[in-house]
């Protein structure tokens, strides 16, 4: 085909499906299932984590420091329990999120070691998949993976609570070693690929295949371990919740249904915002000359917003959440992290500089948008700092989402399963006789 019929097809393309935005305004439709004040669409009810970053008075949206729980326990109080005298952080708030309750110690042994010695690939998916596919993207091994996986459960369609309860544990030890073969195979020259440990905690023993055997520190398991605590779950409303609950609800099998959140969470507007976040911080490294002076930095900062500098969207990733307002808690715990980890691996100039960033965004983000909309860090600001800390390459910051976010997709597709008993079906309104008959006028 010609560049001139190309051309044409594709601007049949996109007049024939752009829909204009006035006629969002003349029928009542929530898009992105949002209200007008932003605000997600009530859809369902859940009783497996809630997320509180505002209160509504009289219609009005007040600000409030943020609040994210787990079966009801705060995140602060969670993570306040652990310890580096401590392990199995995650393994502890997979079991939560999936039964409902806080396990004793011999249910969390039991639990970690089951965990533990179902985290081995089946031979064929690690050389048909992750070495035989050759794309790079470890989010499409990742998802192509988990399909695959289905083939290798002698009941995958099985939908009993307590099969897809042990489905669930199968499927979340299984991935960070998808994650990390995928990634070592992809970018790392060398073909050997490191056994995966059938001993220690989730944490440990991916950090330890991804060092190519090397044990991690006491600090960096200590560090990782409570970052897959604080990726775990985030309320049913997110993007790759939601898309679990649809597939869910259709009676789908476990693979299919975490595929498809992998795919959502794939999405740049979903899950990789930390990685964005590096990259602006490294062009504000690169365009600011004294990363300790509030005005240069306030001033570059402006650039970006006002769509002059990095790349030109007007964003400052990382500050502010489609929920939270005042505070995100997450970031909180992942900040004193990060102060914790800066100070080990002499990095403190650099914190101090995400540190001014937190301060000044807001103060011109509100200055350019004459606004007075409060933000606040989010989780993904600091997170991909720590992971650079911990040596974690970019490539693996969204995958590294995903092995943790599973636990939070398998509780809320049990639950959907026991409770929802409807298929998702909204409405989509057509409006294609009206549009021709306008267009016509």
């Amino acid at each position: 085909m010609s560049e001139d019929r190309l051309s044409a097809l594709r601007d049949d393309i996109i007049a024939n499906n752009t829909i204009n935005g006035q006629w969002y305004q003349k029928f009542p439709v929530k898009r992105g299932l949002r209200n007008q004040d932003g605000s997600g669409v009530l859809a369902g009810l859940t009783q497996i984590s809630s997320v509180l970053g505002f209160y509504k008075i009289e219609g009005e949206l007040e600000p409030i420091d943020g609040i994210l729980r787990y079966r009801g326990q705060s995140l602060a109080d969670i993570v306040g329990s652990f310890s580096q005298d401590n392990t199995h952080f995650f393994e502890h708030t997979c079991f939560l999120l999936l039964v409902g309750r806080v396990p004793t110690d011999t249910e969390l042994q039991d639990f970690s070691a089951y965990m533990a010695t179902h985290r081995q690939l089946p031979d064929e998916i690690v050389q048909n998949v992750i070495q035989g596919i050759p794309s790079k993207n470890i989010m499409n091994k990742l998802q192509t993976a988990v399909s695959a996986l289905y083939a290798f459960d002698d009941t995958p369609d099985d939908l009993d609570p307590l099969a897809n309860f042990f489905k669930a544990v199968r499927l979340i030890a299984k991935l960070p070693f998808i994650v990390a073969y995928s990634y070592q195979t992809a970018f790392e020259s060398e073909a050997q690929l490191t056994p995966i440990p059938s001993t220690g905690s989730q944490a440990e023993a991916f950090l330890t295949v991804l060092k190519k055997g090397q044990a991690p520190t006491t600090l960096e398991r200590y560090i990782f371990d409570i970052s897959l605590v604080l990726h775990a779950e985030h309320g049913g409303g997110n993007n790759s919740t939601f898309t679990t609950y649809v597939v869910s609800s259709s009676g789908s099998d476990i693979y299919s249904t975490v595929a498809a959140a992998i795919a959502s969470l794939k999405g740049p507007l979903h899950g990789a915002a930390n990685k964005k976040v590096m990259d602006m911080m490294a062009n504000i490294k690169e365009n600011v000359s004294d990363w300790t002076n509030k005005d240069e930095v306030s001033a570059y900062l402006e650039q970006i917003v006002r769509k002059n500098a990095y790349d030109g969207s007007g964003k400052l990733y990382g500050l502010g959440h489609a929920v939270y307002t005042k505070s995100d808690p997450r970031a909180l715990v992942i900040n004193a992290l990060a102060k914790e980890l800066a100070q080990s691996a002499n990095r403190t100039d650099e914190l101090a500089l995400y540190e001014l960033v937190q301060e000044c965004g807001p103060e011109v983000f509100a200055k350019v948008k004459q606004i007075d909309k409060v933000i606040s860090p989010n989780v993904d600001f600091f997170s991909g700092f720590v992971y650079d800390c911990l040596n974690i390459p970019q490539e693996i910051y969204t995958p590294i989402f995903a092995m943790a976010r599973c636990s939070g997709w398998c509780a809320h597709r049990i639950e959907e399963g026991l409770s929802g008993k409807r298929i998702i079906r909204p409405g989509y309104k057509f409006i294609g006789d009206q549009v021709k008959a306008k267009n016509d006028e």
